[in-house]
């Protein structure tokens, strides 16, 4: 871009925020008609009121709970006595895996013999 073309692109940008500016109110009377409408509070006292309640009752039930078990834990489970086979279990099973799971012998085999006839 050339020095001309800048000039003339930073002409137009400094159009647009004139023409921008013009449109909006000041900063200061936005603000000050903000504060004498009381935009400043966002929630109704009765949400205040209500966030506490839930809190306490909640701050009760807890407490309840800690002082009523004794420190115990119910309804514990014995995962000795739990069994879970996954879906996808049948793909670990593999043909003839029960060899892999035998030592072979060697020297014996139902199949062939080292003795000659």
């Amino acid at each position: 871009m050339t020095e001309r073309d800048d000039r003339e692109l930073r002409d137009r940008f400094q159009a647009l925020r004139r023409e921008d500016a013009g449109g909006a109110p000041p900063f200061g009377a936005t603000l000050a008609r903000a504060r004498a409408r009381g935009a400043g509070t966002w929630l109704p006292r009765w949400t205040v009121w209500l966030a506490a309640a839930v809190v306490a009752v909640v701050v009760v039930l807890v407490g309840a709970r800690v002082l009523f078990t004794n420190g115990r834990q119910g309804g514990l489970i014995d995962l000795a006595a739990v069994r879970w086979e996954a879906p996808t279990d049948f793909l670990l099973a593999l043909p003839g895996e029960e060899l892999l799971r035998a030592v072979p012998e060697l020297g014996r085999s139902p199949h062939f013999s080292w003795r000659t006839p």
